[in-house]
């Protein structure tokens, strides 16, 4: 190789580790952008559970994988199953939908949920300001 071609193939060489490395920091930027956008643990979304029975699984991203007579009992939500659990215990009564994501430091099994389903609160609510209900135009 001639010392102009060797010139020629380090400049292709260093162009070639350039756009390597724009390549990689752009691919981080888009790594931690969706990041954001999907997250990593599952949202435990709340709803009544009067709305277990009819819930439409798709206005949370997740897929029924298997039914039973009671309902959903394996659903897919962000490539991971999520199993119906229910207390059969003194508190108020509940349906989730949980799976394992490993062990806590004491040993026991530590747990997401994605959606649960259980009674509406029964605690009162208190009245909006007037200021804030002029402004939102209900006086």
């Amino acid at each position: 190789m001639t010392p102009e071609q060797t010139h020629t193939w380090l400049q292709i060489q260093q162009r070639q580790m350039l756009a390597l490395e724009k390549m990689a920091v752009s691919l981080e930027r888009m790594t931690a952008a969706l990041d954001r956008l999907s997250p990593r643990t599952a949202p435990n979304y709340q709803f009544p559970l009067e709305q277990f029975k009819s819930f439409d699984w798709s206005a949370i991203g997740a897929t029924v994988e298997r039914k039973d007579q009671y309902g959903a009992a394996i659903v897919s939500w962000g490539g991971q199953q999520f199993t119906r659990r229910s207390p059969a215990n003194k508190y108020e009564p509940a349906v989730w939908f949980s799976r394992c994501v490993g062990k806590g430091d004491d040993g026991n099994n530590l747990y997401e949920r994605l959606v649960t389903f259980k009674p509406l609160s029964k605690s009162e609510v208190e009245p909006v300001p007037e200021k804030v209900s002029r402004l939102m135009g209900t006086q």
